[in-house]
């Protein structure tokens, strides 16, 4: 018998694995982004929290899926340099809130702790949709899980189309021209090149839909 797609402690750290070694893959990548618009260590600095995580897995003690997100969160928080950490551990800071005491969640509560990260980072750079940030992936890709729920999709359909929405929400970022951050002194000179937070937030959810389908598959 099938059982159905959750996402437990077990689940996100290989989740978190896979993103991982893919943000290391693309340091340069993401380090090449960023020097069109910033400072030029977007990849560099997610790197360095990508090795803390996969070197501190085996020591968290996560019991509930909240431990393993507030872990991550503080791993974040302490290894990478810049905006990307305070605004990445804030995501997982927020995971940890909505999941806290869970041993598992389905698409709804992962749903509203996802929708809880967008509000704490957009709170926390003061940024929205159209300000050529991570948020143009991660929005979008919220908007496509709250459609899934109330579409009572299951999760990898969901992850899969919030995926798909993330990548779009990427792209649409070279058209945008920046107005937060360091990319905000360049001015329309942004415009034409692909946000790296956003691609590294795309990252993120296209690690988290290969892992669900690795698990559930169809």
């Amino acid at each position: 018998m099938k059982t159905s797609a959750i996402l437990s402690p077990l689940i996100a750290q290989n989740w978190l694995e896979e993103f991982s070694k893919i943000v290391i893959s693309l340091e340069d990548h993401l380090n090449e982004l960023d020097a069109a618009v910033g400072d030029g260590e977007h990849g560099s600095n997610l790197s360095n929290g990508a090795k803390a995580l996969l070197q501190g897995f085996p020591n968290f003690k996560s019991r509930t899926l909240g431990e393993f997100f507030e872990d991550a969160g503080m791993t974040i928080i302490n290894s990478v340099g810049g905006a990307s950490g305070a605004l990445y551990g804030t995501l997982f800071l927020r995971l940890s809130d909505v999941t806290s005491n869970y041993q598992e969640a389905d698409l709804t509560l992962i749903s509203q702790a996802f929708d809880s990260s967008l509000s704490g980072i957009m709170e926390l750079g003061r940024v929205k949709p159209g300000d050529k940030t991570l948020v143009d992936a991660l929005e979008p890709a919220v908007t496509s899980m709250r459609a899934s729920v109330k579409n009572s999709e299951n999760l990898l359909t969901a992850m899969i189309k919030a995926h798909y929405a993330a990548e779009l929400g990427c792209s649409s970022t070279a058209n945008m021209e920046a107005r937060k951050g360091r990319g905000s002194y360049q001015g329309d000179r942004s415009i034409g090149h692909i946000d790296p937070g956003a691609t590294s937030m795309a990252a993120l959810f296209g690690a988290l839909s290969n892992t669900i389908s690795n698990y559930f598959p169809h």
